[in-house]
Protein backbone atom coordinates (compact mmCIF):
# COMPACT_ATOMS: atom_id res chain seq x y z
CA UNK A 1 0.00 0.00 0.00
CA UNK A 2 0.72 3.90 -1.04
CA UNK A 3 1.58 5.33 2.57
CA UNK A 4 0.06 8.53 3.31
CA UNK A 5 1.97 10.75 5.34
CA UNK A 6 0.53 13.94 7.10
CA UNK A 7 2.14 15.56 10.32
CA UNK A 8 4.09 12.46 11.10
CA UNK A 9 1.24 9.90 11.37
CA UNK A 10 0.86 7.59 8.15
CA UNK A 11 -1.77 5.43 7.23
CA UNK A 12 -0.18 2.30 8.93
CA UNK A 13 0.24 3.75 11.90
CA UNK A 14 -3.60 4.34 12.00
CA UNK A 15 -4.44 0.87 10.69
CA UNK A 16 -2.40 -0.52 13.60
CA UNK A 17 -3.92 0.82 16.14
CA UNK A 18 -6.81 0.27 15.13
CA UNK A 19 -6.10 -3.55 14.43
CA UNK A 20 -4.71 -3.23 18.02
CA UNK A 21 -7.93 -1.38 19.25
CA UNK A 22 -10.35 -4.11 17.63
CA UNK A 23 -8.13 -6.88 19.22
CA UNK A 24 -8.38 -5.38 22.68
CA UNK A 25 -12.16 -5.20 22.40
CA UNK A 26 -12.78 -1.44 21.91
CA UNK A 27 -14.05 0.16 19.00
CA UNK A 28 -11.60 2.14 16.96
CA UNK A 29 -12.73 6.43 17.29
CA UNK A 30 -10.79 9.02 16.52
CA UNK A 31 -10.34 9.82 19.83
CA UNK A 32 -8.63 6.64 20.69
CA UNK A 33 -6.54 6.53 18.09
CA UNK A 34 -5.04 9.49 19.20
CA UNK A 35 -4.80 8.36 22.50
CA UNK A 36 -3.33 5.23 21.45
CA UNK A 37 -1.02 6.93 19.38
CA UNK A 38 0.29 9.97 21.73
CA UNK A 39 -0.21 12.12 18.47
CA UNK A 40 -1.93 13.44 15.54
CA UNK A 41 -5.18 15.83 14.75
CA UNK A 42 -8.47 14.23 14.00
CA UNK A 43 -8.21 15.89 10.51
CA UNK A 44 -5.49 13.40 9.81
CA UNK A 45 -6.31 10.72 11.39
CA UNK A 46 -10.30 10.83 9.99
CA UNK A 47 -9.33 9.88 6.63
CA UNK A 48 -6.99 7.26 7.67
CA UNK A 49 -9.72 5.96 9.45
CA UNK A 50 -12.45 5.79 7.05
CA UNK A 51 -9.82 3.85 4.99
CA UNK A 52 -9.66 1.33 7.75
CA UNK A 53 -13.21 0.47 7.98
CA UNK A 54 -13.88 0.20 4.53
CA UNK A 55 -11.02 -2.57 4.09
CA UNK A 56 -12.09 -3.92 7.07
CA UNK A 57 -14.46 -5.94 4.95
CA UNK A 58 -11.80 -7.77 2.75
CA UNK A 59 -9.50 -8.07 5.30
CA UNK A 60 -12.23 -10.30 7.42
CA UNK A 61 -13.27 -12.31 4.08
CA UNK A 62 -9.25 -13.57 4.65
CA UNK A 63 -8.86 -15.67 7.48
CA UNK A 64 -5.24 -15.43 7.96
CA UNK A 65 -6.11 -11.71 8.03
CA UNK A 66 -6.26 -11.51 11.78
CA UNK A 67 -6.08 -15.51 12.22
CA UNK A 68 -3.81 -16.57 15.29
CA UNK A 69 -0.14 -17.20 15.15
CA UNK A 70 0.16 -21.21 14.77
CA UNK A 71 0.44 -23.39 18.38
CA UNK A 72 -1.51 -20.87 19.67
CA UNK A 73 -3.76 -22.24 22.70
CA UNK A 74 -7.29 -22.86 22.43
CA UNK A 75 -8.54 -19.87 25.03
CA UNK A 76 -6.46 -17.50 23.23
CA UNK A 77 -7.56 -19.00 20.11
CA UNK A 78 -11.38 -18.97 21.63
CA UNK A 79 -10.96 -15.45 22.83
CA UNK A 80 -9.26 -13.87 19.48
CA UNK A 81 -12.53 -15.86 17.67
CA UNK A 82 -15.29 -13.79 20.55
CA UNK A 83 -12.58 -10.40 20.15
CA UNK A 84 -13.21 -10.67 16.11
CA UNK A 85 -16.79 -11.37 15.80
CA UNK A 86 -17.37 -8.55 18.30
CA UNK A 87 -14.90 -6.70 16.26
CA UNK A 88 -16.93 -7.59 13.12
CA UNK A 89 -20.23 -6.71 14.67
CA UNK A 90 -19.07 -3.28 16.13
CA UNK A 91 -17.90 -2.79 12.76
CA UNK A 92 -20.97 -3.42 11.27
CA UNK A 93 -22.63 -1.54 13.68
CA UNK A 94 -20.48 1.49 12.82
CA UNK A 95 -20.68 1.48 8.86
CA UNK A 96 -24.34 0.85 9.54
CA UNK A 97 -24.71 4.18 11.55
CA UNK A 98 -22.01 5.59 9.06
CA UNK A 99 -24.14 4.64 6.47
CA UNK A 100 -27.06 5.89 7.76
CA UNK A 101 -25.57 9.53 8.86
CA UNK A 102 -24.62 9.12 5.09
CA UNK A 103 -27.80 8.71 3.97
CA UNK A 104 -29.23 11.19 6.38
CA UNK A 105 -26.70 13.57 5.60
CA UNK A 106 -27.52 13.16 1.81
CA UNK A 107 -31.09 13.39 2.59
CA UNK A 108 -30.61 16.45 4.14
CA UNK A 109 -28.43 17.98 1.33
CA UNK A 110 -31.09 16.68 -0.77
CA UNK A 111 -33.60 18.63 1.06
CA UNK A 112 -31.32 21.45 1.19
CA UNK A 113 -30.65 21.58 -2.24
CA UNK A 114 -34.53 21.41 -3.13
CA UNK A 115 -35.48 24.19 -0.82
CA UNK A 116 -32.08 25.86 -2.41
CA UNK A 117 -33.61 25.51 -5.78
CA UNK A 118 -37.34 26.83 -4.91
CA UNK A 119 -36.00 29.58 -3.10
CA UNK A 120 -33.78 30.15 -6.41
CA UNK A 121 -37.01 28.83 -8.47
CA UNK A 122 -38.75 31.56 -6.19
CA UNK A 123 -35.91 34.48 -6.60
CA UNK A 124 -36.05 33.89 -10.58
CA UNK A 125 -39.85 35.02 -10.59
CA UNK A 126 -39.10 37.80 -8.12
CA UNK A 127 -35.87 38.54 -10.67
CA UNK A 128 -38.11 38.15 -13.64
CA UNK A 129 -41.15 39.90 -11.95
CA UNK A 130 -38.25 43.20 -11.35
CA UNK A 131 -37.41 42.69 -14.98
CA UNK A 132 -40.63 42.87 -15.61
CA UNK A 133 -41.63 45.72 -13.99
CA UNK A 134 -38.05 47.23 -14.97
CA UNK A 135 -39.00 47.36 -18.30
CA UNK A 136 -42.73 48.49 -17.70
CA UNK A 137 -40.77 51.33 -16.07
CA UNK A 138 -38.26 51.68 -18.63
CA UNK A 139 -41.22 51.81 -21.39
CA UNK A 140 -42.92 54.54 -18.96
CA UNK A 141 -39.59 56.42 -18.59
CA UNK A 142 -39.30 56.43 -22.47
CA UNK A 143 -42.34 57.31 -23.16
CA UNK A 144 -42.70 60.41 -20.54
CA UNK A 145 -39.42 61.15 -22.34
CA UNK A 146 -40.64 61.46 -25.36
CA UNK A 147 -43.86 63.74 -24.33
CA UNK A 148 -41.42 65.44 -22.35
CA UNK A 149 -39.38 66.35 -25.81
CA UNK A 150 -42.53 66.73 -27.32
CA UNK A 151 -43.87 69.40 -24.79
CA UNK A 152 -40.48 71.18 -24.64
CA UNK A 153 -40.47 71.65 -28.25
CA UNK A 154 -44.01 73.16 -28.37
CA UNK A 155 -43.00 75.14 -25.52
CA UNK A 156 -39.70 75.97 -27.26
CA UNK A 157 -41.65 77.52 -30.61
CA UNK A 158 -44.63 78.98 -28.18
CA UNK A 159 -41.22 81.09 -26.49
CA UNK A 160 -40.15 82.10 -30.25
CA UNK A 161 -43.61 83.17 -30.95
CA UNK A 162 -44.19 84.90 -27.98
CA UNK A 163 -40.50 86.78 -28.52
CA UNK A 164 -41.44 87.60 -31.93
CA UNK A 165 -44.95 89.20 -30.39
CA UNK A 166 -42.90 91.13 -27.81
CA UNK A 167 -40.53 92.53 -30.39
CA UNK A 168 -43.70 93.61 -32.18
CA UNK A 169 -45.31 94.70 -29.10
CA UNK A 170 -41.82 96.74 -28.05
CA UNK A 171 -41.28 97.80 -31.73
CA UNK A 172 -45.03 98.70 -31.87
CA UNK A 173 -44.78 100.92 -27.77
CA UNK A 174 -41.86 102.41 -29.44
CA UNK A 175 -43.46 103.96 -32.37
CA UNK A 176 -46.45 105.09 -30.31
CA UNK A 177 -44.22 107.01 -28.05
CA UNK A 178 -42.49 108.71 -30.42
CA UNK A 179 -45.79 109.80 -31.94
CA UNK A 180 -47.09 110.72 -28.23
CA UNK A 181 -43.87 112.62 -28.06
CA UNK A 182 -44.30 114.53 -31.14
CA UNK A 183 -48.21 115.33 -30.56
CA UNK A 184 -46.93 116.22 -26.47
CA UNK A 185 -44.60 118.59 -28.61
CA UNK A 186 -46.69 119.86 -30.97
CA UNK A 187 -49.45 120.55 -28.32
CA UNK A 188 -46.90 122.46 -26.28
CA UNK A 189 -45.56 124.51 -29.14
CA UNK A 190 -49.41 124.75 -29.93
CA UNK A 191 -50.15 126.04 -26.43
CA UNK A 192 -47.47 128.02 -25.86
CA UNK A 193 -48.46 130.01 -28.30
CA UNK A 194 -51.96 130.09 -27.22
CA UNK A 195 -50.65 131.65 -23.90
CA UNK A 196 -48.72 133.79 -26.13
CA UNK A 197 -51.82 135.13 -27.93
CA UNK A 198 -53.77 135.23 -24.81
CA UNK A 199 -50.85 137.88 -23.40
CA UNK A 200 -51.04 139.44 -26.11
CA UNK A 201 -54.95 139.92 -25.96
CA UNK A 202 -54.85 140.43 -22.38
CA UNK A 203 -52.30 143.36 -22.53
CA UNK A 204 -54.67 145.14 -24.95
CA UNK A 205 -57.31 144.73 -23.17
CA UNK A 206 -55.24 146.30 -20.31
CA UNK A 207 -54.06 148.85 -22.68
CA UNK A 208 -57.30 149.49 -24.01
CA UNK A 209 -59.14 149.52 -20.02
CA UNK A 210 -55.86 152.39 -18.96
CA UNK A 211 -56.86 154.44 -21.95
CA UNK A 212 -60.53 154.11 -21.13
CA UNK A 213 -59.91 155.06 -17.72
CA UNK A 214 -57.64 157.93 -18.59
CA UNK A 215 -59.90 159.37 -21.10
CA UNK A 216 -63.17 158.49 -18.81
CA UNK A 217 -61.81 160.74 -16.10
CA UNK A 218 -62.65 163.57 -17.50
CA UNK A 219 -66.51 162.75 -17.78
CA UNK A 220 -66.91 160.24 -14.41
CA UNK A 221 -70.98 160.86 -14.68
CA UNK A 222 -71.57 159.32 -18.23
CA UNK A 223 -68.31 157.09 -18.43
CA UNK A 224 -69.25 155.25 -14.85
CA UNK A 225 -72.23 153.07 -17.34
CA UNK A 226 -69.67 152.67 -19.81
CA UNK A 227 -67.06 151.92 -17.41
CA UNK A 228 -69.58 149.15 -16.05
CA UNK A 229 -70.47 147.96 -19.71
CA UNK A 230 -66.47 147.63 -20.51
CA UNK A 231 -66.18 146.04 -17.23
CA UNK A 232 -68.49 143.26 -18.10
CA UNK A 233 -67.42 143.15 -21.48
CA UNK A 234 -63.86 142.68 -20.40
CA UNK A 235 -64.81 140.08 -17.78
CA UNK A 236 -66.80 138.23 -20.71
CA UNK A 237 -63.88 138.80 -23.05
CA UNK A 238 -62.31 136.97 -20.13
CA UNK A 239 -64.41 134.06 -19.22
CA UNK A 240 -65.04 133.49 -23.58
CA UNK A 241 -61.27 133.52 -23.56
CA UNK A 242 -60.31 131.70 -20.96
CA UNK A 243 -62.37 128.84 -22.27
CA UNK A 244 -61.66 129.78 -25.88
CA UNK A 245 -58.25 128.09 -24.74
CA UNK A 246 -59.42 125.51 -22.45
CA UNK A 247 -61.19 124.47 -25.41
CA UNK A 248 -58.34 124.41 -27.76
CA UNK A 249 -56.05 122.47 -25.93
CA UNK A 250 -59.10 119.20 -27.42
CA UNK A 251 -60.06 120.98 -30.29
CA UNK A 252 -57.87 122.94 -32.86
CA UNK A 253 -60.73 124.11 -35.17
CA UNK A 254 -61.84 126.32 -31.31
CA UNK A 255 -59.22 128.51 -32.38
CA UNK A 256 -60.86 130.03 -35.26
CA UNK A 257 -64.01 131.10 -33.56
CA UNK A 258 -61.46 132.37 -30.91
CA UNK A 259 -60.07 134.56 -33.37
CA UNK A 260 -63.33 135.47 -34.62
CA UNK A 261 -64.00 136.41 -31.06
CA UNK A 262 -60.84 138.08 -30.66
CA UNK A 263 -61.73 140.10 -33.62
CA UNK A 264 -65.44 141.04 -32.95
CA UNK A 265 -64.09 142.41 -29.47
CA UNK A 266 -61.50 144.04 -30.72
CA UNK A 267 -64.33 145.93 -33.42
CA UNK A 268 -66.68 146.52 -30.03
CA UNK A 269 -63.09 147.51 -27.99
CA UNK A 270 -62.92 149.96 -31.04
CA UNK A 271 -66.92 151.11 -31.17
CA UNK A 272 -66.24 151.91 -27.35
CA UNK A 273 -63.74 154.09 -28.17
CA UNK A 274 -65.39 156.00 -30.97
CA UNK A 275 -68.06 156.53 -28.33
CA UNK A 276 -66.27 157.87 -26.04
CA UNK A 277 -64.18 160.00 -28.12
CA UNK A 278 -67.90 161.45 -29.49
CA UNK A 279 -69.31 161.70 -25.85
CA UNK A 280 -66.06 163.29 -24.96
CA UNK A 281 -66.64 165.61 -27.82
CA UNK A 282 -70.48 166.26 -26.83
CA UNK A 283 -69.68 166.62 -23.15
CA UNK A 284 -68.12 170.39 -24.05
CA UNK A 285 -71.52 171.37 -26.08
CA UNK A 286 -73.95 169.68 -23.77
CA UNK A 287 -74.50 173.00 -21.18
CA UNK A 288 -75.38 174.92 -24.74
CA UNK A 289 -77.33 172.38 -25.97
CA UNK A 290 -79.55 171.29 -23.01
CA UNK A 291 -80.64 174.99 -22.70
CA UNK A 292 -81.80 175.18 -26.22
CA UNK A 293 -83.38 171.24 -26.50
CA UNK A 294 -86.92 171.46 -26.30
CA UNK A 295 -88.22 169.28 -23.66
CA UNK A 296 -89.46 166.03 -25.51
CA UNK A 297 -85.92 165.38 -27.06
CA UNK A 298 -83.40 163.31 -25.20
CA UNK A 299 -79.99 164.48 -24.50
CA UNK A 300 -76.72 163.47 -25.60
CA UNK A 301 -76.17 161.00 -22.24
CA UNK A 302 -79.38 159.95 -22.96
CA UNK A 303 -78.78 158.60 -26.36
CA UNK A 304 -74.84 157.25 -25.65
CA UNK A 305 -76.35 154.94 -22.85
CA UNK A 306 -79.43 153.44 -24.90
CA UNK A 307 -76.40 152.89 -27.62
CA UNK A 308 -74.48 151.69 -25.16
CA UNK A 309 -77.20 149.38 -24.22
CA UNK A 310 -77.90 148.20 -28.06
CA UNK A 311 -74.20 147.57 -27.75
CA UNK A 312 -74.21 145.24 -24.79
CA UNK A 313 -77.17 143.41 -25.64
CA UNK A 314 -75.34 142.98 -29.22
CA UNK A 315 -72.56 141.79 -27.39
CA UNK A 316 -74.37 138.66 -25.38
CA UNK A 317 -75.96 138.11 -28.41
CA UNK A 318 -72.74 136.61 -29.80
Amino acid sequence: METLRSRGITRDDVWQAADSLLKAGQRPTIERIRLHLGRGSPNTVSPHLDGWFAALGGRIQDPQGLAPAPGCPEPVTEAARYLWEAALQSARTSAEAALAQREAALAEAGTALQQEREALAQERQVMQARLEGAEAAMAELTRARDEAAERAARAETAATAWQQQAEALRAEHASALAAREAMQNDFEARRAAWDQERETLMQRTAANERRMALELDAARVASREAQKLIEAERKAAVERLSRAAEAASRQGSEMTRLAQAIAVLEERVRQRESLLAEYREQAGAAPAEAAAATPPRRSRPARMALSVGKARRRGRGL
